[in-house]
């Protein structure tokens, strides 16, 4: 029984802890993707599309991704290709931390 409730302390934890983070993921995704189907953002320069996402990102209140998580890249289809990449380190108890990695990208079509 003993054992039974130290794994279910140890989820427990691990979700407490670690599923802050994903929700912050699922709100970046959802803040990249409403940026990628807004019909104003195609031709806007690079600058303009990251203080739109700065605004977002602070509405949103996510501490644990900046801009400079984000790079630009030229799509296949001619559009531009948001990419983000960045991962966050969480104290989990005595000296056990998790390192969680983050990739997400989505296309702004050609104008």
């Amino acid at each position: 029984m003993a054992a039974w409730l130290f794994v279910a302390i140890g989820f427990m934890t691990l979700l407490l802890r670690l599923g802050p983070l994903y929700m912050e993921s699922m709100q970046v995704r959802s803040v990249m993707d409403s940026i990628a189907e807004d019909p104003d953002v195609p031709g806007l320069p690079k600058h303009e599309i990251n203080r739109m996402l700065a605004m977002q990102l602070d509405i949103n209140q996510v501490p644990n991704v900046k801009l400079s998580h984000f790079a630009y890249k030229r799509a296949e289809n001619g559009g531009l290709e948001l990419v983000l990449k960045y991962e966050v380190r969480r104290h989990i108890f005595f000296n056990i931390d998790a390192v969680t990695m983050f990739d997400y990208s989505v296309t702004i079509p050609p104008t």
